[in-house]
């Protein structure tokens, strides 16, 4: 008798700004399951916005319309290629788990936490990480004095720009004139209603993968990667990001073996104090010799050209074993 294949939805889309990413990650994946192994099935959602509920969004299982609960229990196990809003917030991860369906990455608490920068970045602080100066500015509030205050006495000019909860660098900006200040504030309020101004660090940009049960370690961290944007991008924007030949990557990381360790042990420490699952990615800056944790992705993209795919390479896997990677470690 054949081996029934495990059938794995692979859902993707989404009502964020990365909804486009999450279809390209998606795709990526569909297209390298093992099919030995699985039964592939799209899972797509449209980019309507939530409600919240989740039933505002329309489920198409293989182009098929169909209600949110009968398409998550359509597969054995949801394989979660969503990012950004909903999908990576813990809103998706609340819907599975009341349909009781089995899903990868991380779960609703580590997913919340992780989305929210400033969160995240508080728990960061309490561990004893680096992490940039930060001012939260909340919409509709009277933020003018304290905004001066910031920029003038705890950091300097330039500062980043940027939503409070979302990814793949989606409204990110780097303000260097106080004139452009508050409306660099005020276009960010429009994708979210917490908006983060944090202080420039210059340095290297790095990013570090981690995988669960990965060489023979219950949490280990890939090779780290250093990011160099190219084509006049000032930072590892969306474009840098989603775009080929915009970004260039080394892997690994030519940096001294010190702090190569220390960016490996930082990654693995953030995903364990998030609560991450099966795998994330954690975003640092390196400036002189400290390393500034930026934030933490529960759900990093899997596309062709994205750094988690590019460090599993390194590490010896090809892109179907870390799929097998993140499906079996989301299994036990």
């Amino acid at each position: 008798m054949s081996k029934k294949l495990l059938k794995v939805g692979v859902l993707m889309g989404g009502p964020s700004a990365e909804h486009e990413v999450s279809l390209a990650t998606g795709n990526n994946v569909i297209a390298n399951l093992d099919k030995a192994k699985y039964t592939p099935v799209v899972i797509k959602l449209s980019k309507t916005r939530s409600t919240g509920s989740g039933q505002a969004v329309k489920w198409y299982v293989n182009g098929r319309l169909m209600d949110m609960p009968k398409a998550l229990k359509s597969c054995d196990l949801i394989f979660n290629a969503l990012h950004g809003t909903f999908g990576e917030d813990g809103r998706v991860q609340a819907l599975m788990e009341y349909y009781g369906a089995r899903y990868t990455g991380s779960g609703i608490t580590a997913s919340a936490l992780a989305m929210d920068k400033l969160r995240s970045r508080e728990i960061f602080k309490l561990a004893g990480f680096c992490v940039p100066k930060t001012l939260k500015i909340k919409k509709g509030e009277n933020y003018q004095a304290r905004l001066n205050l910031f920029v003038t006495k705890i950091t300097k000019l330039p500062v980043v720009v940027k939503p409070c909860s979302s990814g793949s660098s989606v409204g990110v900006k780097i303000v260097s004139d106080e004139n452009k200040l508050i409306k660099a504030v005020d276009e960010t309020f429009q994708l979210d209603k917490k908006v983060l101004v944090e202080e420039f660090i210059k340095g290297r940009e790095i990013a570090c993968g981690v995988l669960d049960n990965f060489n023979g370690q219950e949490t280990a961290a890939l090779p780290v990667t250093e990011i160099a944007p190219l084509k006049k991008h000032k930072f590892y924007d969306y474009d840098a990001k989603n775009k080929d030949g915009h970004t260039a990557f080394t892997t690994p990381a030519q940096i001294d073996e010190t702090t190569y360790n220390k960016a490996q042990e930082t990654a693995v420490r953030a995903h364990q104090l998030l609560g991450c699952r099966s795998y994330s990615r954690t975003d640092m800056m390196l400036r002189n010799d400290n390393i500034y944790v930026l934030e933490t992705n529960t759900l990093p993209g899997l596309t062709s050209h994205s750094l988690i795919p590019q460090a599993a390479k390194a590490a010896g896997l090809t892109f179907s074993q870390l799929l097998d990677k993140i499906i079996d470690s989301s299994l036990t």
